[in-house]
């Protein structure tokens, strides 16, 4: 496609498509981070684990041959197989718990606390051959393809130079008792397991943020569709609701500060601004209110009603009006005829008082 034409996902996604997506179950997630961090958390728990299990092999031995029943009915199988598992169960629970927590601790820390029902809906369309076969010979399934190759090579490598580096320990391994034999054999083991899942980490930490980036490219959005999010977002009746009460709120606040004002300056009609000064607090004049047409003719009426000065002067009406929001200091262009109006009011309340 031509570039510029308005079809190219070139937009990052907005806040809004990255919450469906999440709802859909599209997070950025890499199942070899889970499986490497499980598998080296479950080596580092190993020797509590093999302690437990073989105590629990023994006990399990021993309880066997005590509660030996000659009887083959289901109920007296069923008491005996009770009986043999119970002292391994200890172990078992400890491998699986160790596995389960933090498999689900590294899930979560991926993708966050994600519940939705709509990623379990069927999705008709993974049963086309096409589509499949799209997916098979597509960008992802080279990838992924590539990924396993990777992998195979790198950890075949680690368990070659393993064993290459205690060849001659396994060569002994026939002049050994079959106790000292297991243990060497299980420490070389639990060597290249240990090296297999560091280097798996480091693989999948990779993945992980490729995920990640291939993710963002998939949410990327067209211009047009950032446009079409937009406006229904400004149609959404709950963003209206709330810009109303907003709206409500800040008037409110408005017509409450407009009865403390210093002065009220205004267009005579279209535009009416608040400012209120204290000598002494405040480095500089202060909007409190400002509005156009009916809520300026609404502070000007507020104003009248709690003997607040208003002093018609339209250029800077309309200038603080435009330049100016509600809770802003004037700015520095503005202080000389802000000034001017302030100590007109001054002098007027001055003179109305000496009067009196």
């Amino acid at each position: 496609m031509p570039p510029g034409d308005g079809n190219e996902r070139t937009e990052e996604a907005t806040p809004r498509k990255r919450r469906k997506s999440r709802e859909q179950g599209m997070v950025a997630r890499s199942t070899d981070l889970t499986g490497a961090i499980v598998l080296l958390c479950v080596l580092m728990a190993f020797p509590a684990v093999v302690s437990k299990l073989g105590n629990g092999l023994f006990a399990s031995v021993r309880a066997g041959w005590a509660s030996f029943n000659p009887d083959a009915s289901p109920a007296a199988f069923a008491h005996g197989a009770t009986i043999v598992l119970q002292p391994v169960l200890p172990g078992l629970g400890l491998l699986i718990g160790c596995a389960l927590v933090f498999g689900l601790a590294c899930n979560f820390g991926q993708v966050g606390f994600v519940l939705s029902g709509q990623a379990l809906n069927p999705k008709w369309n993974r049963l086309d051959p096409v589509q499949n076969l799209k997916r098979i010979v597509g960008v992802g399934g080279i990838m992924e393809g590539l990924k396993t190759l990777v992998k195979s090579l790198v950890f075949g490598m680690v368990a070659y130079s393993v064993v290459a580096a205690n060849w001659t320990q396994l060569m002994a391994l026939a002049w050994l008792p079959p106790l000292a034999a297991m243990a060497v054999v299980g420490e070389i083991m639990r060597t290249m397991a240990i090296r297999v899942a560091l280097i798996w980490l480091a693989l999948a930490a990779i993945d992980y943020f490729y995920q990640r980036k291939r993710l963002d490219k998939e949410l990327r959005m067209t211009k047009e569709e950032v446009k079409q999010e937009m406006k229904e977002m400004e149609q959404s009746p709950e963003l209206k609701r709330a810009i109303a009460i907003r709206r409500r709120k800040l008037s409110r606040r408005m017509m409450q500060a407009v009865k403390s004002a210093s002065v009220i300056v205004t267009n005579p009609t279209h535009y009416s601004v608040a400012i209120v000064y204290e000598a002494g607090k405040a480095h500089a004049p202060q909007i409190v209110a400002k509005g156009a047409d009916h809520l300026a003719f609404r502070i000007r009426e507020i104003a009248t009603e709690n003997d607040v000065p208003i002093v018609p002067n339209p250029p800077l009406a309309r200038a603080l009006y435009k330049h100016c929001e509600v809770g802003d200091f004037i700015p520095r262009e503005y202080f000389q005829p802000v000034a001017e109006v302030l100590a007109y009011v001054y002098r007027t309340v001055k003179r109305i008082r000496t009067r009196t």
